[in-house]
């Protein structure tokens, strides 16, 4: 009795199992079937169509200058340092502003105090402080950047320090446009050509990114110590800077 109903079942497990092993497989085969057939997918496992890289290029002519100036002062002590050093930083600071420079393009960049010191006897021993306060500032008035920057060196006096100066656009988001168009019809041209040299024909855009975009500056530094003793304007030039833009794009092939 016991027999006859024990076949039964086992018989029973394994059409199910055989079934499952069916179905599986038919669900697996449907999977690689999909991956592969999708359209507008690049996989990672190999690189399809034509790939191209595009560059566009502005040139533009740069509207502000960005100066960072400051002051070094020392004293015998932290209080006399802080003292000589806020004294000659309120002078550059009001002579910028005599000379049309916004508070808001006054901005502190670094402030250190640290202690200066001497070997005597194989011993560092504390002789005064230093104290140096820097600031980063935007001048809008570009063809006066010569005078701005002897004006605020000569109120700040021996403690003025310059420590550089470059050219930039206040606003390049119009240049990056056009860059960024220039490298798109620049990717498109050669992606033609490479069909067309191939001999096959060039399909739609599927992919397409901005790599990489920059603006060069143009850079300059001073010697703070000319300008009080030399009377004319000091001659800087802001020339002309371009905007980059890089991208990679892809395109399927018919």
């Amino acid at each position: 009795m016991n027999k006859k109903i024990l076949l039964p079942i086992v018989s029973g497990l394994l059409v199910v199992s055989l079934a499952g092993g069916i179905a599986g497989c038919a669900s697996g085969t449907t999977d690689e079937t999909d991956n592969t057939d999708s359209p507008g997918v690049i996989w990672s496992q190999q690189n399809t169509g034509i790939w191209v890289n595009g560059s566009g290029e502005v040139t533009v002519s740069p509207d502000v200058a960005i100066l960072t100036l400051g002051v070094e002062s020392m004293g015998v002590s932290i209080d006399a340092a802080q003292t000589q050093a806020a004294q000659a930083m309120n002078a550059i600071i009001n002579s910028l502003k005599a000379n049309g420079v916004l508070d808001k393009d006054i901005k502190t960049s670094s402030y250190y105090i640290y202690p200066v010191t001497e070997w005597t006897d194989n011993r560092s021993t504390i002789v005064g402080y230093r104290v140096s306060n820097q600031a980063e500032v935007k001048i809008r008035q570009i063809a006066q950047t010569g005078s701005i920057l002897d004006a605020a060196v000569r109120a700040g006096g021996d403690d003025s320090r310059v420590n550089g100066l470059y050219f930039s656009i206040d606003d390049p988001a119009a240049a990056y446009e056009q860059a960024r168009a220039l490298a798109i019809q620049d990717a498109k041209a050669k992606a033609e050509q490479m069909a067309s040299v191939a001999g096959v024909g060039l399909g739609k855009l599927i992919y397409i990114s901005e790599t990489s975009n920059y603006i060069p500056r143009w850079d300059y530094a001073k010697d703070a110590g000319m300008a009080s003793s030399v009377p004319e304007v000091t001659p800087i030039s802001s020339g002309e800077t371009t905007v980059t833009v890089s991208v990679q794009a892809v395109y399927s092939i018919k």
